[in-house]
C-alpha cells in the first residue's frame, strides 16, 4: 500500500491536514503531516491529545477499531481511522450543513484565526475519503451506512421511537381512530399497475372514517410528505404495469419537486391526485400500444434496451452502440426487438423522441431548433417531418394547440 500516495490524495481532496502514526498512537510519538496549505495550522490536536481522546472513548465503551468522527465545541470534525500498521487522523474540516456526531468535546479553545482557515465541504465527501483511506486498509468492507451508524446515530432513537409508537397506538385505539383500510390502498395503485383509469377515480373516491397518517407536525410539511408517499408508490405501480423505470424515476423526481414548490394544501392534495391519473394514463397507453399484438414472454433484453434508449434520448442512438452496451450481435438485438415489439429499434427510437418533442413543445420554452440539436436530429426540418409523419401536425401547430401559454 503506497500510503505516501494516499495521505496526499485525501489531503488534497479535502484541503486539509492529513497525519499518520505507528499503530496504536502513543504519546511520544510524533506524527507524519501533510498538507500544503500555508493558512491552514492545527494546534489542538497533538498526540497526547488524541491518545487522551482515545482512552476517554474506550472508558466508554466506544469501540474504535472503525473510523471515529467526531468534533470539536460543534464547530470542527476530524475522523480517526485505525489500521493494524498505521493510524491516520484526518481534519479539521467544517460541514456545510449540520450534522451532530456522537462524539463531542467542548474543553478546548479554537483560535479565531485558525477555525477561519478551516476548509468547508459536505458530509459526503469526507464521508467518501475517510471510507476510501479505512477500505484500502482493511480487507473487510465499510458502507456509508456502516459510518454514520457508528458515528452520527444516538443509541436512544429506537427507545424513542417505539415509546412514540406505543402512545400513538394507544391515543388511536382510545380515540377509535384506526388508519384507512389497506384495502383501498391496494385498489388504488392496483388500478395506476393496470393502467385503469376509472378503477382509480373510484378508489379515489371511496369514503371511511379512519384518519390518513400524520407525517410531519406542520399541515403543509404532512401533506408534501403525503404526497411523496404517495407518487413514490404510484412510480412503482407503473413500473410494475410496464413503464420503464428510468421514464417513471423521471416522472416522479419531477412531481416531487413540484410538491415542494407549492405551500397551499388544497392545491397539494389535487396535484398528488393529478400525478397519479398520468401514471396510470402513461400505462394505459402501453396497454394500448401492445394491444392486437399476440402475447410473448418476457424478455429482460427488451426492457434493458429500452433503458438505454430512454437514458439516451437526447443523442444519435446507433443500434450498433445498444448492442455493444449488452454485449450482443446488432442484428440479433434488431431481430429480437421486432419480433417482440412489432417494430423496429429505429421505429421505436423515433416514437419515443416524437413523444418527448411533444413534451417540450407544451411544457417548455425552448425553440424548435433548440429541441431538435438536444434530441439529437440533424436539423429543425429532419424534426418536423419525423413530427408530422407520427402526428399529423407541424412543430408550430401542435405547440399553438396544446402548449402552455405562459411560454
Amino acid at each position: 500500500m503506497n500510503t505516501e500516495y494516499l495521505i496526499q490524495y485525501v489531503s488534497y481532496g479535502l484541503h486539509t491536514i492529513v497525519r499518520t502514526w505507528d499503530h496504536p498512537v502513543q504519546e511520544e510519538q510524533e506524527p507524519k503531516t501533510f498538507c500544503r496549505r500555508k493558512d491552514l495550522t492545527d494546534s489542538y490536536f497533538t498526540p497526547k491529545e488524541l491518545c487522551r481522546f482515545l482512552n476517554e472513548q474506550e472508558k466508554n465503551g466506544s469501540y474504535h477499531s472503525l473510523p471515529v468522527l467526531f468534533s470539536m465545541k460543534r464547530k470542527v470534525c476530524y475522523a480517526y481511522v485505525p489500521s493494524s500498521k498505521k493510524d491516520f487522523l484526518v481534519g479539521p474540516v467544517r460541514f456545510s450543513s449540520p450534522l451532530l456526531l456522537n462524539r463531542n468535546t467542548d474543553n478546548v479553545n479554537l483560535p479565531e484565526e485558525e477555525l477561519r482557515a478551516v476548509p468547508e465541504c459536505d458530509f459526503s465527501d469526507f464521508a467518501s475519503y475517510v471510507l476510501l483511506v479505512y477500505n484500502l486498509l482493511h480487507t473487510s468492507f465499510l458502507s456509508i451506512d456502516d459510518l454514520v451508524t457508528a458515528n452520527c446515530m444516538d443509541e436512544s432513537m429506537e427507545d424513542t421511537i417505539m415509546e412514540n409508537f406505543s402512545a400513538l397506538v394507544f391515543d388511536r385505539h382510545e380515540q377509535d381512530l384506526p388508519h384507512n383500510p389497506y384495502d383501498q390502498e391496494f385498489r388504488e395503485f392496483s388500478s395506476i399497475e393496470q393502467g385503469n383509469i376509472e378503477m382509480l377515480k373510484k378508489s379515489l373516491q371511496e369514503d371511511y372514517t379512519g384518519k390518513i397518517g400524520t407525517l410531519a407536525k406542520d399541515e403543509v410539511r404532512n401533506m408534501r410528505n403525503r404526497g411523496i408517499v404517495v407518487i413514490t408508490l404510484a412510480s412503482r405501480a407503473a413500473i410494475r404495469g410496464g413503464l420503464l423505470p428510468e421514464v417513471a424515476f423521471s416522472m416522479s423526481d419531477v412531481f416531487i419537486q413540484k410538491l415542494e414548490e407549492e405551500t397551499d394544501t388544497a392545491i397539494l392534495l389535487n396535484m398528488m391526485h393529478q400525478f397519479e391519473f398520468k401514471f396510470a394514463e402513461m400505462v394505459a397507453d402501453l396497454n394500448s400500444q401492445k394491444a392486437g399484438r399476440p402475447k410473448k414472454d418476457q424478455n429482460p433484453l427488451i426492457d434493458r434496451c429500452k433503458d438505454y434508449i430512454f437514458k439516451h434520448l437526447h443523442e444519435k442512438i446507433r443500434i450498433q452502440n445498444i448492442a455493444d452496451e449488452l454485449f450482443l450481435n446488432a442484428n440479433y438485438l434488431s431481430e429480437i426487438f421486432r419480433r417482440h415489439e412489432g417494430l423496429t429499434i429505429t421505429e421505436f427510437i423515433l416514437r419515443e423522441k416524437v413523444n418527448l418533442t411533444k413534451n417540450l413543445l407544451a411544457y417548455s420554452p425552448y425553440s424548435y431548433s433548440e429541441i431538435a440539436a438536444y434530441l439529437g436530429f440533424s436539423s429543425q426540418s429532419h424534426l418536423g417531418k419525423v413530427f408530422k409523419k407520427h402526428t399529423g401536425m407541424t412543430l408550430h401547430q401542435y405547440r399553438n394547440q396544446y402548449g402552455v401559454k405562459e411560454f
